[in-house]
């Protein structure tokens, strides 16, 4: 539907796909059942997968992470370990004195009883070397190139790390762990520094790494690897690639980048705090992509295959149905012939319980032909009832109009008409009740209420001058819709005569009605009593009103054979009797 509340009709193309859905056979219906079972276990199964490489992905990203942790604080530990024998070395009398040879003799012994593979150098601070083991004693010392680091010692007088630089020296790459030499006035002239194995660093990674697939490397500030497991001496003094230098911006994080060989890589990054080195942990992605992959797709040759067993099994089985349900449509034929065929067995059960559920409704439409006539003439029946009751409702509004006009009423055009408005009215309560139930058979306590409508609310006790009083439901025989009728119209009398002459003209008057079974079977007596009202005398026979008329002798008429009623002048105030026997009408009698 459109904004404008107009409905727009479907496309043709969706209409006919809805077409061919509705039309579909028993064997593409099974299809699609079969179909419909295997597709969401397949797609659960391959949801499972995709669930667990997830939490693998995680459980990388965890571990590589706490791994870098580990590694970062094993370098930083052996970087202090050096840093605290060089300050120890730094301390020597024999520097203090400017016994260099005796200091080189001291450094030869720190570099092979503590540190195998390194070398130690004392430095101006202009970069002239004065001492490097490296160099055989005696031998020319070149001046340092790279003097950032060595400038950082003497500008803050606290040891630094280097970055990778290549060495004049060792030609080889290199990084530099230096400390300031103090003289004894606490200002710094010389640094002494260390150009410690870079396999040392290879070593702290080995006897950290997980396992096969991973890529452990140390990074110096400018993005230069200083060591690399595997790789080795191969990719030392390479640089890092720009995903990494674009993805690494904090302390710690996780990344997932593409290695120096090429390949996608998921792991995380640890920097030194204190001396900006960083630690790289990363797993190649094939290593967790590799078996999500084999379960994925063994889940799919699984699905897959149970798909193909379920179809040719959807086929078998619709053979299996197609074959009797043909024996049925040609049994169907033959159910509105003139003898009835005998009942169908096959080897589906089903397809049996239709055929006879077949052959029982051509039974019965036989049974519902012969039936026909008869139905006609109680519809003809039922169609005379209506008929007369319409005439009988019209008789009795010219009655009213009638009566009410040769009453003391009919003398005044204002009065008559609202004598017969109220009246009309009271007729009106008795349609609308019938209307109600159907026109079916009533009970005599909503009778009584319909007829005294305007005068009652429900009998709240609020009413207390018009008190009923009716013996349970169950005790009193039901009322025809042409009692009820007359009944609703003579209660509106009898309570209209009270208003104007009897005991509701006056303040303390009540009205007392009773309802009873009646001393013969399905007979039932109903009771109007006044009280308190003003004293009571018999109309004469030339003075009698139309309520008067209308009880003795309509009302009498319409209750039937058994009805009655008395009418009671008595003084202290009108009693009047209404007896009637229970009855059936033609509608009841029809049903």
């Amino acid at each position: 539907m459109n904004s404008g509340g107009v409905a727009v009709p479907a496309p043709p193309a969706a209409l006919g796909l809805a077409t061919r859905m509705r039309r579909l056979s028993l064997r593409a219906r099974l299809a699609l059942l079969v179909v419909a079972g295997v597709l969401p276990l397949l797609l659960y199964n391959l949801g499972t997968v995709y669930a667990d490489y997830r939490r693998e992905r995680d459980r990388v990203s965890r571990q590589s992470l706490e791994l870098a942790h580990g590694l970062a604080l094993a370098v930083e530990g052996e970087l202090k370990a050096r840093i605290a024998s060089l300050e120890v070395l730094a301390l020597a009398g024999s520097l203090a004195r400017g016994d260099l040879d005796a200091f080189r003799r001291q450094a030869e012994a720190v570099v092979a009883l503590q540190q195998p593979g390194s070398n130690i150098l004392l430095l101006r601070a202009d970069g002239q070397q004065l001492v490097n083991t490296a160099m055989p004693a005696g031998a020319p010392l070149p001046v340092r190139r790279s003097l950032s680091n060595q400038q950082r010692v003497l500008a803050t007088g606290r040891p630094s790390v280097s970055d990778l630089y290549e060495g004049l020296v060792v030609k080889r790459p290199v990084v530099a762990i230096e400390v300031p030499v103090r003289r004894e006035d606490g200002t710094v002239e010389m640094v002494l520094g260390m150009n410690p194995s870079l396999t040392a660093f290879d070593d702290i990674i080995r006897r950290q790494q997980p396992g096969e697939g991973w890529l452990i490397s140390l990074i110096d500030r400018n993005g230069t690897r200083i060591a690399r497991v595997p790789g080795g001496e191969d990719l030392v003094g390479q640089p890092v690639s720009d995903g990494f230098r674009r993805g690494a911006n904090g302390s710690e994080g996780v990344l997932q980048v593409i290695s120096t060989e090429g390949m996608p890589v998921l792991g995380s990054y640890r920097r030194l705090a204190e001396h900006g080195w960083t630690v790289t942990v990363f797993l190649a992605t094939s290593k967790l992509t590799a078996p999500a992959l084999y379960a994925g797709g063994m889940a799919l040759a699984v699905g897959l295959g149970l798909l193909g067993f379920g179809l040719l099994l959807a086929h078998r089985v619709a053979q299996g149905i197609t074959g009797p349900i043909a024996a049925l449509q040609r049994f169907a034929a033959t159910t509105d012939g003139p003898e009835p065929p005998l009942p169908l067995r096959t080897d589906l059960a089903e397809v049996d319980e239709v055929a006879d559920a077949l052959l029982a409704q051509a039974r019965r439409r036989r049974a519902a032909a012969g039936s026909l006539a008869d139905s006609e003439r109680r519809l003809r029946l039922v169609v005379g009832e209506l008929n007369h009751r319409a005439k009988n409702a019209l008789s009795t509004v010219l009655a009213l109009a009638h009566q009410t006009s040769r009453s003391a009423a009919g003398a005044d055009s204002k009065t008559f008409i609202e004598a017969f408005t109220a009246r009309l009215r009271g007729l009106a309560r008795a349609h609308d009740l019938l209307a109600a139930r159907s026109w079916k058979r009533l009970e005599l306590e909503s009778v009584v209420q319909a007829g005294l409508a305007p005068w009652l609310d429900g009998f709240n006790a609020s009413h207390a001058r018009i008190r009923v009083n009716c013996q349970p439901r169950n005790m009193l025989p039901r009322t025809s819709p042409t009692q009820a009728q007359a009944l609703i119209l003579a209660l509106h009398e009898l309570a209209t005569n009270a208003m104007k002459h009897g005991a509701l003209s006056v303040a303390g008057g009540i009205v007392h009605i009773t309802c009873r079974a009646g001393e013969a079977e399905d007979t039932a007596v109903l009771e109007w009593r006044e009280q308190g009202g003003p004293p009571v005398a018999a109309p004469s026979n030339e003075h009698r009103g139309f309520g008067t008329r209308m009880l003795t002798r309509g009302l009498a008429r319409d209750l039937g054979p058994q009805g009655s009623i008395i009418l009671d002048f008595a003084a202290a105030g009108l009693v009047a009797r209404i007896g009637y026997a229970a009855e059936d009408d033609a509608l009841s009698a029809a049903e």
